[in-house]
């Protein structure tokens, strides 16, 4: 495997999902855009929100959207394959794949009837459907078809 592949496999948690998209990464998409989205607006925005809402009513809303964009700006998690992984509390997958010494569920003899995981569904389903796909077509193709899937389906 070239550093492409690691790089591209990192993201990826073991049960599947894309961290590189989820709400609460660090080095998220989502995270970025909320930064760069926060930082056009600067911190004095709410005064022209206020003289703006005059014809544009959504603007009355425009502290709270300020508090979830500010949210959005900072999580807190830096993905499932590192130690600070804030997102699940309940998880246990990320744990599981260490002890098992393995990259992802479906490597690990216990799959698909694993009971360890500790996720609540809908997330278990994803989990398994996941990694099938990885089984059946391998990690790079199930890498290229998570860039087209909506990461809150």
């Amino acid at each position: 495997m070239d550093d492409t592949d690691i790089f591209l496999r990192d993201p990826i948690a073991p049960c599947g999902l894309d961290c590189s998209r989820c709400v609460g990464c660090v080095h998220g998409k989502i995270s970025k855009n909320a930064q760069q989205i926060a930082e056009t607006l600067g911190d004095n925005f709410d005064v022209y929100a206020e003289r703006l809402k005059s014809f544009n009513p959504a603007m009355e809303n425009y502290a709270q959207f300020r508090t979830l964009l500010d949210s959005l700006s900072a999580p807190s998690c830096n993905g499932c394959r590192s130690d600070n992984r804030t997102c699940l509390p309940d998880c246990r997958v990320a744990d599981c794949v260490k002890e098992q010494q393995v990259e992802f569920c479906f490597e690990c003899s216990s799959f698909p009837d694993c009971g360890k995981t500790g996720l609540q569904e809908p997330l278990f389903s994803r989990w398994k459907i996941n990694n099938e796909i990885m089984r059946k077509r391998g990690i790079e193709k199930f890498i290229a078809l998570q860039a087209e899937r909506p990461r809150y389906p």
